[in-house]
């Protein structure tokens, strides 16, 4: 191994429009309230949580959601909240 490439070994970088596959959980904020649903926005990629009875309840709380479905030419999908990690909660 030469020395560039142990100096950026492990190194990667990172996308704007990250994709997810269904039955992923992820972890993130919930940035906005959109037709009724909240929406997680993860770099340019955008999530919609549907089914929360107050969608403005968990805006600025960081939750976990488990995708549902995820259109990569669109960069968005839908999930289903799992659980609220931190803040007032439901």
């Amino acid at each position: 191994m030469s020395v560039l490439s142990s100096v950026f070994a492990g190194i990667g970088f990172r996308t704007r429009t990250p994709s997810f596959t269904p039955g992923q959980e992820v972890t993130a904020f919930v940035s906005g309230v959109q037709d009724g649903d909240a929406v997680l926005r993860i770099g340019d990629s955008r999530l919609a949580v549907s089914g929360v009875d107050d969608p403005s309840a968990l805006v600025d709380e960081r939750v976990l959601v488990r995708v549902e479905a995820f259109d990569e030419s669109s960069h968005s999908g839908s999930a289903t909240l799992v659980d609220v990690i931190e803040g007032r909660g439901l």
